[in-house]
């Protein structure tokens, strides 16, 4: 990562802005990562990731209807929410035993005005002010479209959100070995 690009995060959240091995070396994403063997809402967001679709080796896209990051800014507050429809949360665990059943039935799922849930909620500090030069990465005032690899504004979504799935607790650090080691795998989830 170049020493001038703005890097914000804490490892023990599991959420970062920061430069990753796999996107451009001058642009920064939102990254979350997710413990394959974590809480409840960390695993359910993991039986979600079997919808994704295989782009490049070891990175996978998902559907709107499957996977959505919302993010928002408050002050200095950066919050990423990942949702889904009730259905697909149903659906996604349906194969895995009853007692994982119950404990994702017992989550109480936050329901948003849409009608989709919150799977797994992040929140760190950043300085907005740093970020304002990065396209597509954060909304509200100033918001900028982010750009295709044309140059062209993509709408009024921002840059996919990256995730980082592992096995164990792991260090930002620890991740991007992981995944030059082929033992963490990314997932791309849209974004508004």
């Amino acid at each position: 990562m170049s020493p001038s690009l703005p890097h914000f995060g804490d490892d023990s959240v599991r959420m970062w802005v920061t430069a990753v091995p796999l996107s451009e070396s001058d642009e920064v994403n939102i990254v979350l990562g997710v413990d394959t063997r974590g809480g409840a809402d960390e695993q359910l967001a993991c039986a979600l990731f079997n919808y994704g679709h295989e782009g490049e080796e070891g990175v996978f896209y998902l559907l709107p209807m499957d996977l959505w990051a919302r993010v928002e800014v408050t002050d200095d507050r950066l919050v990423v929410r990942l949702v889904t429809f009730p259905e697909r949360a149903t659906e996604a665990v349906r194969h895995h035993d009853e007692e994982f059943r119950r404990i994702v039935a017992g989550l109480g799922l936050e329901e948003l005005p849409d009608g989709r849930v919150v799977v797994l909620r992040r929140e760190i500090r950043i300085d907005p002010a740093a970020l304002a030069d990065q396209p597509g990465l954060l909304p509200g005032p100033g918001h900028r479209a982010a750009l295709s690899p044309e140059g062209e504004p993509c709408g009024d979504d921002l840059r996919p959100v990256l995730i980082l799935d592992h096995e164990g607790p792991a260090t930002l650090e620890q991740l991007v070995a992981a995944l030059d080691d082929e033992e963490a795998s990314v997932l791309v989830v849209g974004a508004d």
